[in-house]
């Protein structure tokens, strides 16, 4: 695997942990989930994490790291 790839794979991955962390930060602070601006900021946050699984799982395919049963299932992340 060319090092480039892998510096992606190691780059996307961190990415995609940042986003669940903030995600899971926003839950430890959030007190009414009605409240409006609440679920925008969640909406942003869940929308970053979508786009961070993604960026992940390109790197990974086109270094050619495929695994179909765990692919498979992150094809709406």
């Amino acid at each position: 695997m060319a090092d480039q790839d892998l510096l992606r794979i190691r780059s996307t991955a961190q990415a995609y942990a940042e986003a669940v962390r903030a995600t899971q930060r926003f839950f430890d602070r959030v007190e009414d989930l009605v409240d409006p601006s609440v679920q925008a900021e969640y909406a942003t946050l869940a929308e970053q994490e979508k786009r961070a699984g993604r960026d992940r799982l390109d790197a990974l395919t086109s270094a050619g790291v495929e695994v179909p049963s765990v692919d498979d299932s992150e094809a709406g992340v």
